[in-house]
């Protein structure tokens, strides 16, 4: 059998499983063989190796029990850039690529601010790193803290910042929300993509995310998605330096009552931006300088 041939026989199976079986059963072969897809592609008349067969029908089999592709490949795009992932951690989603869109163009405006300027940001609910390091890469001058309750996603993270050669400026620290943070340390900015499924909407979410996704980085369990975000958005208030930028990346419908959550604790020049899907994505305002 040759890895074409492996190929084929992967995409049989996965037909009318996945939306794309063709690239899955490439990307899982390809995976299972150690190699890039691109050099799969043109390797494809070689002979498959038992071991690379065997590993490649075990993905194909996982994939049809409804693992998300991300966390079979361990790899996800992120940002133009590839991030590790691993079970217990939660997949990074395009749509929280907008929070770094917003970010970065906060960051990059002229503040006059010194002190601004130079002070770090943090990222709270890291997960795989995906904020924290991407922001670290645009922004070759900052500093990251990285926040995140589980050391599953920490070393996730500290994975990923190694992998993209920022770790010496992105630092993880084990916090639920910001509460392992000196009182007295303040910050530039603070990104942040909390849990907003609504508890009430766990049962609602597609199998392959309840099954093999962490919980409580999407929904926050014992309250409401907006009471959770007040806890953060007050504390953050309290950690940012004057003028300081907060962003909140929310759920479809969430934008309005984020947007009077920030008012009322203090942020000014609150707005709200669309994803690409013209849903209101990202909250962000500032505290007065």
């Amino acid at each position: 059998m040759t890895l074409d041939d492996l190929v084929a026989r992967l995409r049989e199976r996965l037909r009318g499983q996945v939306d794309a079986p063709a690239l899955e059963a490439e990307l899982l072969v390809a995976a299972a063989a150690g190699r890039p897809r691109e050099q799969l592609l043109v390797a494809g008349r070689e002979a498959a190796a038992p071991p690379v067969v065997a590993a490649a029908c075990k993905l194909a089999a996982r994939r049809l029990e409804g693992m998300p592709f991300a966390l079979l490949t361990g790899r996800r795009d992120f940002f133009g850039r590839e991030f590790l992932v691993r079970p217990g951690v939660l997949i990074p989603r395009p749509e929280t690529e907008h929070l770094v869109e917003c970010a970065v163009a906060a960051l990059t405006e002229r503040t006059g601010s010194g002190r601004l300027d130079a002070a770090p940001l943090l990222d709270v609910g890291t997960g795989s790193g995906a904020l924290a390091v991407t922001l670290a890469a645009a922004l070759p001058t900052r500093t990251v803290v990285a926040l995140d309750l589980s050391r599953r996603a920490l070393a996730v993270a500290r994975d990923n910042a190694l992998r993209h050669g920022v770790a010496a400026r992105v630092h993880c620290v084990l916090s639920d929300l910001l509460a392992a943070l000196s009182p007295v340390r303040r910050f530039a900015a603070i990104v942040a993509n909390p849990p907003y499924v609504e508890p009430l909407d766990w049962s609602r979410l597609p199998v392959d995310v309840m099954k093999f996704e962490p919980w409580f980085a999407l929904t926050p369990g014992n309250e409401s998605a907006a009471a959770f975000r007040a806890r953060l958005i007050a504390q953050s208030a309290a950690r940012l330096l004057p003028g300081g930028w907060l962003g909140i990346e929310v759920g479809a419908g969430q934008a309005g009552v984020a947007r009077d959550q920030f008012r009322a604790a203090g942020f000014g020049a609150v707005a709200i931006s669309n994803d690409l899907a013209q849903i209101g994505r990202v909250v962000h305002g500032r505290l007065p300088a």
